[in-house]
């Protein structure tokens, strides 16, 4: 094979040899580069880019599994009696709210609405988050829409006894 070989570079000339050692020590090793190292670094990056995402995801789903098991080792609100619509009114005198309410209405079935037409955004928030534990009452609907004023909005609630 290799006296094959060698017979058949005598047969060429210089010039031929030179490019022949070309093609052999220049062209075929850029052509493996490109046709399979190349593409095999690709997949091998794409590979690592897929590791880190699914390692990102498992950290994420560890999290929101250790959020659950502590959100349910909360201890459990007890149901409290609807504390009534003066005395939602109170609180809301209390919290400096009274002169921003528009609309305080109390049905027979127990249900209280409250309307704002405006209101700040987070003295509204910081006062459902003070009371609705202690009101007995669920938050069964909600509704703010923005103003033009900067940091108020007006504001529905839909206040419903606890069952």
């Amino acid at each position: 094979m290799t006296a094959h070989f060698i017979d058949m570079l005598l047969q060429r000339s210089p010039r031929e040899r030179v490019l022949l050692g070309l093609l052999v020590f220049v062209f075929l090793p850029i052509v493996i580069f490109f046709a399979i190292l190349l593409p095999l670094r690709d997949a091998q990056d794409a590979a690592k880019l897929q590791q880190k995402e699914a390692i990102a995801l498992h950290r994420w789903v560890n999290e929101r599994v250790f959020e659950k098991t502590s959100m349910a080792q909360a201890p459990k609100t007890v149901a409290v009696d609807p504390i009534g619509s003066s005395a939602v009114e109170q609180s809301l005198i209390d919290a400096g709210l009274r002169d921003a309410i528009s609309d305080l209405s109390a049905s027979e079935d127990g249900t209280i609405d409250l309307r704002f037409d405006l209101v700040r955004f987070t003295t509204l928030t910081n006062w459902i988050s003070a009371n609705n534990r202690t009101w007995g009452y669920a938050m069964t609907n909600f509704r703010f829409e923005a103003t033009q004023t900067e940091g108020k909005v007006s504001a529905i609630l839909t206040l419903s006894p606890q069952t």
